[in-house]
């Protein structure tokens, strides 16, 4: 890989990132990735409104987060947390490239996955840290093997 920095008349708090290859393989993916990720902070911490008020939780704690019914349930190396929050809302908030959508119902921090599975019909077993598990649907299982580099 050749890094190079060129001066350019730009406006003070500008960048312009410019990759060039061969063509837009696995190692392209992970610089934009790589790059995408600098423009947001991820927050180490997180609010989150439960029943009994409002509860802060590490980030890193949460192994995974699932809706059932109306609810999210985040299940942490603590405890489970119930809250009247949306996925996406909540995934939005979280703002961290570490989690990553497996179903409609479900994302995965891919700090805590330990194994894949194959099921039936295409989807996958996560394997979780602290014998969790979910599925992983079809519909997301490349954008999980992307995650994985593979």
């Amino acid at each position: 890989m050749k890094i190079e920095f060129i001066q350019k008349d730009l406006p003070e708090n500008e960048l312009e990132v410019h990759i060039a290859a061969a063509e837009k393989n696995q190692q392209v993916e992970k610089v934009l990735a790589a790059l995408a990720t600098l423009e947001t902070t991820s927050p180490t911490v997180l609010s989150l409104k439960t029943d009994t008020g409002i509860q802060i939780i590490k980030i890193d704690d949460i192994i995974y987060v699932d809706v059932q019914a109306n609810d999210l349930l985040l299940y942490t190396t603590q405890e489970t947390l119930r809250t009247k929050e949306r996925l996406t809302n909540f995934l939005h908030r979280l703002k961290s490239p570490d989690f990553v959508q497996v179903s409609k119902h479900a994302a995965v921090n891919m700090k805590h996955l330990k194994l894949l599975e194959n099921s039936f019909s295409g989807s996958m077993v996560a394997k979780l840290s602290q014998e969790q598990q979910t599925v992983v649907s079809r519909r997301y299982v490349k954008d999980l093997m992307n995650c994985l580099g593979l």
